[in-house]
């Protein structure tokens, strides 16, 4: 099911496939007014409705988990349990609904974010309240669970918030003082400092780093954290918003087996859980395996397919059979515009199939990433940098796309710029992070921040004053 700005698979029936579409076209509506200001995020964010929170284990192996967020591949996914009702319908559904959402379009909104405000405003965001007719939304109500833990518990102070950011794999428990001390901490900031709160998410919408632009906004303001341990938070709404009335376009189609295979394989691969990676792998190509067999040329099954193939030579002839296969899609092409630069192929075959993916899909973030590094190759540094700053924005919670952005500045030999975008690239990692997955996350993290301190070293800049 296709609308405006999700595309939702769901195994529950095409009635709830258009139900929930719409719902989500109504949250992202109430959550982007209830932000305020010019705000329309690009893109489509992919929507995997499963049929019950017992479907969902089978990805997450047991995981407490009724919706995620993940932002690592070609476009945001979310994915959630339907229960077999309609999102509105469900209030605990539609908090975690709006919880995630909030994430992915604050993302668009403030390019620094330190993670403290990252879940406190996505916490509070994810109370919305739609009225009985949906003409208007609600926001602000107190989150019990957190409520209650900071009653019987100290808050975080704002020091310990701020040292968050180096603690990005913790467990579950572990994490809990930091999402109820963050939520505490907005609430109050949006109801005591309201000016100063919107200077700071506004200086770090302007990419300024995240601790100066707290310091300039609350510049003179003393005793915030005595007056934080004796604030009680009201259990009324903050903000109420009118809804203008939505009836996005819908198209429909239904998914042929290869395509079910291809989504329970990305399943297996991108759900939050205990499983280990062997696992995920191997089950993971179980699922590709079998939608191969019911169609060797569908197109998510082979874009899989390659992201599993090392050699580029044989990554290369798939690319070459699938866009054979499949000439009007835009994946494919990008598929092999990557597969060509990877085999070192002549710049013309690999710009000729760049330019024809992106002609299929102006947005297509990997195809502008490679179209990127293929101008600053030939010298045309200007044009690789809009190219790659255009997937940033249609990206911004990818970290490989702001690492690759990142890359291309420092090449240009502007400093700042890639050490700010070097620093994006990193703030986007984190969040919990099961153990079984716990210790490539951390390679992966070490790498980057490996890569931020030669940026800074080269720059004459300390990698910390970004």
């Amino acid at each position: 099911m296709n609308s405006p700005h999700f595309r939702v698979f769901t195994d529950l029936g095409q009635r709830v496939a258009r139900f929930t579409a719409l719902e989500l076209e109504q949250l992202r509506t109430a959550l982007l007014l209830a932000w305020g200001g010019p705000v329309d995020p690009p893109g489509q964010v992919e929507v995997i409705v499963v049929s019950s929170d017992t479907e969902l284990e089978e990805f997450t192996q047991g995981a407490p988990l009724e919706a995620f967020l993940d932002s690592s591949g070609r476009s945001p996914l979310m994915v959630m349990a339907g229960e077999g009702e309609f999102l509105l319908q469900e209030p605990e559904s539609l908090q975690v609904q709006a919880h995630e959402l909030a994430h992915h379009i604050t993302r668009f909104v403030m390019v620094r974010q330190p993670r403290w405000l990252t879940e406190g405003l996505a916490t509070w965001l994810q109370t919305v309240q739609f009225s009985s007719l949906r003409r208007k939304a609600s926001f602000g109500e107190i989150h019990p669970g957190f409520a209650q833990y900071v009653r019987n518990h100290r808050p975080l102070s704002m020091e310990k918030l701020w040292a968050w950011e180096r603690y990005p794999f913790l467990s579950s428990a572990e994490i809990l003082p930091y999402y109820a001390s963050s939520w505490l901490w907005v609430t109050y900031l949006r109801e005591r400092h309201p000016q100063r709160f919107r200077d700071f998410t506004s200086r770090l919408a302007r990419a300024e780093e995240p601790r100066r632009a707290w310091e300039a906004a609350f510049q003179g303001v003393t005793g915030l954290e005595e007056d934080l341990e004796k604030y009680e938070p009201q259990d009324e709404k903050q903000l109420t918003v009118e809804l203008p009335f939505i009836k996005p376009e819908f198209d429909v189609r239904t998914l042929d087996c290869a395509e079910i295979h291809a989504i329970r394989a990305r399943l297996f691969l991108r759900s939050p859980g205990p499983r280990s990676l062997r696992e995920r792998l191997r089950l993971g190509r179980q699922e590709l395996e079998e939608a191969l067999r019911e169609d060797p040329a569908n197109v998510s099954a082979v874009l899989l397919q390659a992201s599993f193939t090392v050699d580029p030579e044989q990554r290369l002839a798939l690319a070459r059979a699938l866009v054979q296969a499949r000439p009007d899609s835009g994946p494919a092409w990008s598929l092999l515009g990557q597969a060509l630069q990877d085999a070192n192929a002549p710049a013309s075959e690999q710009e000729q199939a760049l330019q024809r993916a992106l002609a299929l899909d102006p947005d297509d973030v990997d195809a502008l990433v490679s179209m990127a590094w293929l101008h600053t190759e030939q010298g045309q540094t200007e044009e690789g940098l809009a190219r790659a700053a255009r997937a940033v924005q249609l990206a911004p919670g990818r970290a490989s796309t702001l690492e690759a952005y990142a890359a291309l500045l420092f090449q240009a030999g502007r400093c700042e710029e890639s050490l700010t975008a070097q620093q994006r690239a990193i703030g986007v990692l984190g969040g919990h992070v099961t153990a079984a997955l716990r210790s490539m996350a951390q390679a992966t993290q070490e790498a980057m921040q490996r890569r931020l301190a030669e940026y800074a070293e080269r720059c004459g800049q300390p990698a910390s004053a970004r």
